[in-house]
């Protein structure tokens, strides 16, 4: 089952974005979408926004419609695909 909810900081309650994902898995970056534009690494943990302190996922809600997610999901897995494709091609 998929969730929706907010990233909100421990520290100072900013609310930095939301973040979409498995129920009962880690808060990782590939669900993370941010209010703001970010310069950090999209790799790196994911911080406050504001004062760069822990975070935690509130408002926690089932995602109804998946069917966005689904198309995301065939999508990256055709872009990994053509990139295999590349990677063989050059050997």
């Amino acid at each position: 089952m998929l969730v929706k909810g907010d990233i909100k900081c421990l520290h100072c309650g900013h609310i930095s974005g939301q973040w979409v994902g498995k129920g009962g898995t880690a808060l990782t970056p590939s669900g993370y979408r941010p209010r703001q534009e970010r310069d950090e690494d999209p790799e790196a943990s994911i911080k406050c926004a504001r004062c760069h302190g822990p975070v935690f996922l509130d408002d926690a809600a089932a995602v109804m419609n998946s069917h966005r997610l689904r198309r995301i999901r065939r999508m990256r897995a055709q872009i990994a695909a053509f990139e295999a494709h590349g990677r063989d091609r050059a050997a």
